[in-house]
C-alpha cells in the first residue's frame, strides 16, 4: 500500500465504512477472544477422560470505581492483563497491585472518595423469586 493509499484508507468515513462492511467478523473475533464478553475467564481441562470447564468473572473496583479490564487466567492460575502485556501475575490482587503502580494518574488520588455505585439498569424482564 502506498503512502497516499494509506492516508485515504485511514480517514474517519473510510474506517466507518470498513467497520460497518465486517462488522460480523469483527463481533466474532471478539467473542472468540474474550470468550463471549464480559470480565469472565474460561479455562478447561480433561482428566481421566473428564471434561472440566472452569468459568470465572470478575467485579473489580479500586478506590470503590469500576476497574473493567478483561482478564485471562492460564490452568495454573497464572494472571494476565492486556493492558502489561509482557507480564502475568501471581494473583488478581498483585495485578491490579501493578496496574496502579504503571498507570497510577489513571486512578485519581486514593483519599478521593468513589462516586457511589450506579442504579443497575432495568433489564426489561423479572426474574423468578424477585431475583
Amino acid at each position: 500500500m502506498d503512502y497516499p493509499d494509506l492516508v485515504a484508507a485511514s480517514q474517519p468515513e473510510a474506517l466507518r465504512a470498513a467497520l460497518a462492511a465486517n462488522a460480523d467478523k469483527l463481533q466474532h473475533a471478539a467473542e472468540e477472544h474474550h470468550g463471549g464478553g464480559g470480565l469472565e475467564s474460561v479455562r478447561q481441562a480433561t482428566y481421566k477422560g473428564h471434561e472440566i470447564v472452569v468459568r470465572t468473572s470478575y467485579a473489580i473496583t479500586v478506590d470503590g470505581r469500576p476497574f473493567n479490564v478483561h482478564l485471562t487466567i492460564d490452568n495454573d492460575g497464572r494472571v494476565h492483563y492486556h493492558g502489561l502485556p509482557t507480564r502475568d501475575f501471581p494473583s488478581v490482587i498483585g495485578l491490579v497491585e501493578k496496574a496502579i503502580d504503571v498507570f497510577g494518574d489513571e486512578f485519581g488520588p486514593p483519599d478521593q472518595p468513589a462516586d457511589p455505585e450506579p442504579e443497575p439498569e432495568p433489564h426489561g424482564h423479572d426474574h423468578p423469586g424477585g431475583a
